[in-house]
């Protein structure tokens, strides 16, 4: 059987738009239906850290490969960065946002496209009630259930019940109420630390202080850590199994990947019910954060395309009450970790999504 050529433009780092790409090149490689020349945008060196050296070396052999006008383009990035390659004839495009309304200068752009692939049943929503009137396909993230299962062991056995944040610093991930209801929660005598992923190791840290400073707290809380080291993909599931609950209380999300690779090392996560991770965030598998409400918001994080958004809202009392619900009830725990651990094996693996990407395709292209 001939392999379907595909031009996949993405970038190759360890943002989500990175690591689900990546995740995606994977799946599509391992099913030995694609032959794959990809596109990479900006430098990969930078994240080198952040790959391994067989992954690393995979990804360059992809790169190096020629350029097909006929190939198919998959471009796995935000609208604006979506450009035909010269001489393209076909192309399809992710349509990912975090809340409602997505842009309309977006709209046009993906409507230039063949098709539109959206990896959350949320943005399939409000995409298809845009006015885009090309194909919308919902092929989900994955993740690689060989790294992300129970059989993998913590990189530090953490004496204190550890709470994990891990995203990037930016006000819609929810740090500013989760550093708040944090402090007011827990304090020393408590067994509990917070643990600090982050791309702005040394903004989160300042924040922190500045926090600390603003409300004049000089000792006397549980511990946070900010961890500076960049984790490869090998590594990264043990960095994460030395956790003991995901905390997630953002504002929106497109899918956030983090409550997924949680799930598959049957780590509890506490997020908000609302947006992308609704497809695998329930209260089956979840301790979910009801939204108080959503506020319209001039600006978020300095985006352009989030202005004169609504947010979801949550309160820092429903916080402290997730959290403290989770320390105090581990045994509780397990039905949502177990259903949550065999639901995200068997929706989200590298299987199931080639095989979508077989079903669009042939639907599109034959």
């Amino acid at each position: 059987m001939e392999k379907i050529k595909l031009n996949y433009c993405c970038f190759a780092n360890n943002t989500g738009y990175g690591f689900s790409a990546l995740n995606n090149i994977q799946a599509l490689e391992n099913s030995g239906h694609y032959s794959i020349k990809l596109k990479i945008f900006g430098n990969i060196k930078p994240s080198k850290q952040a790959i391994s050296d067989n992954l690393y070396s995979i990804l360059m052999t992809m790169v190096k490969k020629e350029e097909d006008p006929n190939a198919i383009t998959i471009y796995h990035c935000i609208p604006n960065m979506q450009r035909r390659i010269k001489n393209n004839k076909r192309s399809i495009g992710f349509a990912t946002f975090e809340t409602f309304d997505p842009p309309l200068n977006w709209i046009f752009t993906l409507e230039k496209n063949d098709a539109i692939i959206t990896p959350s049943k949320f943005n399939y929503k409000i995409f298809a009630h845009s006015t885009i009137k090309k194909p919308i396909y919902y092929i989900p993230h994955c993740i690689d259930i060989n790294l992300y299962n129970d059989k993998v062991l913590p990189l530090v056995n953490y004496d204190k019940f550890t709470f994990l944040f891990f995203g990037s610093w930016k006000k819609r991930k929810g740090y500013e109420n989760l550093i708040e209801s944090f402090i007011k929660e827990f304090d020393e005598k408590d067994n509990v630390q917070m643990l600090i992923k982050t791309d702005l190791p040394k903004k989160a840290e300042q924040y922190i202080l500045d926090y600390k400073k603003e409300h004049k707290i000089k000792q006397g809380i549980a511990p946070i850590i900010i961890e500076n080291k960049i984790l490869d993909e090998t590594v990264l599931p043990r960095f994460i199994k030395s956790a003991h609950c995901l905390i997630a209380p953002h504002a929106g999300e497109g899918f956030f990947i983090p409550g997924l690779q949680c799930m598959a090392l049957k780590i509890p996560v506490i997020i908000t019910n609302f947006s992308g991770c609704q497809d695998y965030a329930n209260e089956k598998t979840a301790v979910l954060l009801e939204p108080s409400g959503f506020i319209l918001k001039k600006e978020m994080d300095g985006i352009p395309q989030f202005r004169n958004k609504k947010w979801a809202f949550i309160e820092v009392s429903k916080i402290q009450q997730a959290m403290r619900y989770v320390v105090n009830n581990r045994r509780n725990m397990d039905e949502k970790i177990n259903f949550a651990y065999n639901f995200v094996r068997e929706n989200f693996n590298y299987t199931r999504i080639s095989n979508l990407f077989d079903t669009m395709i042939q639907e599109l292209y034959g």
